[in-house]
C-alpha cells in the first residue's frame, strides 16, 4: 500500500496496541519511531519501537497483515537487515517482530513464529519473530 493507505493505517494502530505494555513496565525506557541503522539496500530504517534495559538496546517491529498479499514475504527482508543493523551496531542486541492480523497465509505464519528463519539466515537468532500473546507475556515479566 502507499504511503497514508490503509495499510498504514492499520500498522499505526498495531503499534498502539503493543505501546501500552511498554508505557507500563519500560516507562522511560522505550522510543518510538528511532532511526536505528540502514537497511540492506541503503535506506534508514526506522524501528517503530527501541526499549533500553540494562543489557543494551532491543528493537520492536510491530507487523500487521489484515489482508492476503505480499508484505509477507518482505518479512525476510525486513529480519535480514535487522540483523545486519544489530551486527553493525554496539547499541543493539536483540530484536522482535511482533506478528499480528489474519492476513498471514498459513505457511509464512508458520515459517515465521517457528522463527525459521534461523535455518537460513546467519545470526538469525539475533532477531525472534513472536505473537503479540507472546511478547506481552515477556514484556508483562520484564524480560524482553
Amino acid at each position: 500500500m502507499s504511503p497514508g493507505g490503509k495499510g498504514t493505517k492499520t500498522g499505526a494502530f498495531w503499534e498502539q496496541v503493543i505501546k501500552p505494555v511498554l508505557e507500563i513496565h519500560y516507562s522511560g525506557l522505550f522510543q518510538t519511531h528511532v532511526p536505528v541503522g540502514n537497511q540492506l539496500f541503503g535506506a534508514t530504517y526506522y524501528a517503530d519501537f527501541v526499549v533500553q534495559d540494562d543489557t543494551g538496546g532491543i528493537i520492536v517491529s510491530a507487523k500487521w497483515q489484515q489482508v492476503r498479499g505480499t508484505a509477507e514475504q518482505k518479512l525476510l527482508y525486513e529480519i535480514a537487515s535487522l540483523i545486519s543493523i544489530i551486527r553493525n551496531s554496539d547499541k543493539y542486541r536483540k530484536a522482535y517482530v511482533v506478528l499480528g492480523g489474519t492476513g498471514f497465509s498459513r505457511g509464512a505464519r508458520s515459517f515465521l513464529l517457528h522463527n525459521k528463519h534461523l535455518e537460513v539466515l546467519a545470526d538469525g537468532y539475533l532477531v525472534e519473530v513472536i505473537s503479540l500473546e507472546d511478547f506481552l507475556a515477556r514484556a508483562n515479566r520484564g524480560e524482553l
